[in-house]
């Protein structure tokens, strides 16, 4: 479920793995910026590039493990 406020942000739940938030909290320390900004830009460009070029998303990291 989210909430929509006044600045037209949603917020959601996420559950990310301890090195995925220590890797976003390094970079976001890096760029000057909060950690929410830093997910919203990764996905932004990811969807950018995929779109462009049209390429296949990225398979599940589950059928990556088992390869």
């Amino acid at each position: 479920m989210s909430n929509r406020n006044s600045s037209n942000r949603y917020y959601t739940g996420v559950s990310l793995e301890p090195e995925i938030i220590a890797y976003l909290d390094d970079l976001a320390g890096r760029m000057g910026m909060n950690r929410s900004w830093v997910v919203n830009t990764i996905v932004y460009e990811y969807a950018q590039v995929i779109e462009s070029r049209q390429l296949k998303p990225l398979a599940s990291r589950t059928a990556l493990i088992r390869s």
